[in-house]
């Protein structure tokens, strides 16, 4: 034990912080509706139903022109 103790000093690793390492504990926030609506012009790219998926993810994207 005190020779991965020494090893792990002689890396330099904080086992403080790699202790509370890990994933968030609280959720993202929602994406905006218009986040679906892009993906769902991907699948309709995907599947041949939008021919111009540049031009169509930028009318459905706030501000986009």
């Amino acid at each position: 034990m005190i020779e991965l103790l020494d090893a792990v000093t002689a890396l330099g690793i904080d086992l403080a912080n790699v202790a509370q390492a890990g994933p968030p504990t609280d959720l993202p926030a929602p994406v905006p509706d218009f986040v679906g609506e892009i993906l769902g012009s991907v699948r309709s790219f995907l599947d041949g139903g939008v021919e111009k998926l540049g031009s169509t993810v930028s009318d459905l994207t706030p501000g986009g022109s």
